[in-house]
């Protein structure tokens, strides 16, 4: 292949790159707090099974730990709901860390953003970090 032609492909790829960004950038989701309802009740039950099963060892009763109250908002007011699942998902349980799925880790986190009484929603917290990053943890 010549030069000239890899450098031409070279700049389709960085133009096609650049576009896709642009229209990223247009159609991205807006921020929201975990205020506005983003997991819904029956989630969060689902989350209070798998959090009794793989977190209350450790941690408690949710309703009597650093996950809930003013120790988790004093933790984790300013940062994403992402910051919070990558956590989770990498670090938890403490004896096998890694081993719960996506999906189990966001029905934990719904379970612990209903015990610090944020709303559940209509929609279920989803489980992947990019939606999650636009989710941000406030204080009342």
């Amino acid at each position: 292949m010549s030069l000239a032609r890899t450098y031409r492909r070279l700049v389709k790829l960085l133009m096609v790159g650049l576009l896709q960004q642009m229209l990223f950038a247009q159609t991205a989701p807006h921020e929201v707090s975990a205020r506005n309802g983003v997991y819904t009740a029956a989630q969060a039950q689902q989350g209070k099974t798998m959090y009794q099963n793989q977190c209350g060892m450790c941690h408690g009763d949710a309703q009597n730990s650093p996950l809930t109250g003013t120790a988790f908002l004093n933790n984790w007011t300013g940062q994403t709901v992402a910051d919070l699942f990558m956590k989770t998902i990498v670090m938890m349980p403490a004896m096998d860390p890694g081993t719960m799925s996506p999906k189990d880790t966001a029905d934990v986190i719904a379970y612990i953003l209903s015990a610090n009484k944020f709303p559940a929603g209509k929609t279920e917290l989803p489980s992947d970090p990019q939606s999650l990053e636009m989710i941000h943890i406030v204080k009342p």
